[in-house]
Order: C-alpha cells, then sequence, then structure tokens
C-alpha cells in the first residue's frame, strides 16, 4: 500500500486500486488547445480524486492546423477540442480567447492590462496549486503565458488591485510542465498515470484538426511522443506510465512535499 500525509501530518494508507478522495483547486495555465497533453493524465487523476482542476487556455488556436479555413473557423474548431478534451478528462475550461496571431501584441504592448485578465482568472479560481509552461519553454506564447500567470497569481490576493472579482484567498503552490522534448528539462515530481493514461490518449483524440498538423510541420508523431515520453518517466520511477513537474522557484514558492501531497493521489 502506498502511504500518504493526512492533513495534520499523519500517515494514512489507501486502500490498493482506490483513489483517496481530495479536496482542494488546481489551476493548469496553457497556452495553445492541446497543450494539456503533457500533463493530462495527472490532471485527470486528480478529477477523479475530488480535486477542483480546472485549465486556463491563452490562445484561441487561430493560426494553427486547418490550412483552408479562417482563423475564425480555426478557433471556433479548436475551442470545441478543447472543451471536448476537458469533458474527457473531467475538468473545467477557462477560455481566454487571444489570438495566436496577437497575443504576443497584448503582452509586449500592454502588458498590464493582459496581466489582469490573468489576475481575475486566478481570482475566479482562488487556486491551490498552479501549473504553468517551463520559464525557459521554446515556444515565446508558453514563456508569456508562465510570465503572466505567476505575476498575476502573486498580484491576485492583494486587495489593493480593485476588479470585478475579489482578490484570492492566497499565493498558491508553483510547478512547471515540460516543454516538448529534447528540450532540457528538470523533472521534480514523478506522477503515475498507469490508471488514466487511456483517457489522456481519449482526450489528446480530441484534438483531431492537431494530429496531420503536427506530422506535417513539426515532423512529430504526437501520439508516439506522448508514450514514449509516459514510457520513459515511468520506468523513472517504477510505474508503466507517468508524467512529470518541475518545481517553480521563482517568489520563493517552493512547495514542501507534505503539501503537495495533498494535490497528487
Amino acid at each position: 500500500m502506498t502511504p500518504h500525509l493526512g492533513p495534520a501530518g499523519q500517515e494514512q494508507r489507501a486502500r490498493p486500486g482506490k483513489l483517496r478522495r481530495m479536496s482542494g483547486r488546481v489551476l493548469c495555465v496553457i497556452a495553445h488547445p492541446d497543450d494539456e497533453m503533457h500533463i493530462s493524465g495527472t490532471l485527470a487523476r486528480q478529477a477523479r480524486a475530488g480535486l477542483e482542476v480546472t485549465i486556463a487556455v491563452a490562445c484561441n488556436g487561430n493560426m494553427g492546423g486547418l490550412p483552408e479555413a479562417s482563423p475564425a473557423e480555426r478557433a471556433e474548431v479548436r475551442r470545441r477540442e478543447m472543451q471536448a478534451a476537458c469533458e474527457v478528462l473531467g475538468v473545467r475550461l477557462e477560455w481566454l480567447g487571444y489570438g495566436d496571431d496577437d497575443f504576443m501584441q497584448h503582452y509586449q504592448e500592454d502588458y498590464q492590462a493582459t496581466e489582469k485578465v490573468f489576475r481575475d482568472l486566478v481570482r475566479r479560481v482562488d487556486p491551490h496549486v498552479l501549473l504553468v509552461p517551463a520559464l525557459d519553454d521554446y515556444h515565446q506564447h508558453h514563456r508569456a503565458a508562465t510570465d503572466l500567470a505567476l505575476n498575476a497569481s502573486v498580484n491576485a490576493s492583494n486587495p489593493a488591485l480593485v476588479s470585478a472579482e475579489p482578490p484570492s484567498s492566497m499565493v498558491p503552490y508553483a510547478l512547471h510542465l515540460p516543454p516538448m522534448p529534447p528540450t532540457s528539462f528538470t523533472p521534480a515530481v514523478y506522477c503515475d498515470i498507469t490508471d488514466t493514461f487511456e483517457l489522456k490518449l481519449e482526450a489528446l483524440r480530441c484534438h483531431a484538426s492537431q494530429h496531420q498538423h503536427l506530422r506535417d510541420q513539426h515532423r512529430t508523431d504526437v501520439f508516439g511522443l506522448v508514450e514514449a515520453a509516459a514510457r520513459l518517466h515511468g520506468a523513472a520511477c517504477g510505474v508503466e506510465f507517468a508524467e512529470v513537474l518541475g518545481l517553480c522557484q521563482r517568489f520563493n514558492r517552493v512547495a514542501p512535499v507534505q503539501v503537495l501531497a495533498e494535490f497528487f493521489p
């Protein structure tokens, strides 16, 4: 049996084959629809254990895939795909709606207004744990989304910054999603997703507009990549399939292991 630390730090034991019921809120901020594939098995496992899990997507995908479609048509398809993936995983969707083609303009030319959108997102969700891409991720949208989310998650609890949303209750602990291989990344948390690996694949299949696009434009077999990464991380920690996260040391928000245990069934 696997030991777990309870709220008071005491050791509890979970029954084999059953998830211990948990409580708390997790917010995963990503740049594009389908970026959740790096951590979707973990999100599904958290949701099945009773945690309130939200995926927030910054960009609407209007420049990705579907070469014959207009930007507006692409964005509509990508939103439907993302909603379907969230339903498979059992999580909520927050859709921020920036265009792939104008997100960096908002980030660079009107940072305060853009950060306020992210701050109100954090206030609506009021997460205990925030999951964001790596700060040195290969994609500028991923890096910008992380910068905005981390800054917003600190400012969201400040009552002096007034908005339509009430201040959040805390500055959440933060962890980083891995980037696409072979970008360098140092895992710190390994999540056993053997029980939710098929849900991960089912959610990925919802993003049908992207599979051929990734193969044609990036020479990437996304299903092969996802399975290879999950098997590699699983082998590293002695399970069949696993996902990894990195510690966020910005703002000195490294979470104690006792706290992290409450959010990783």
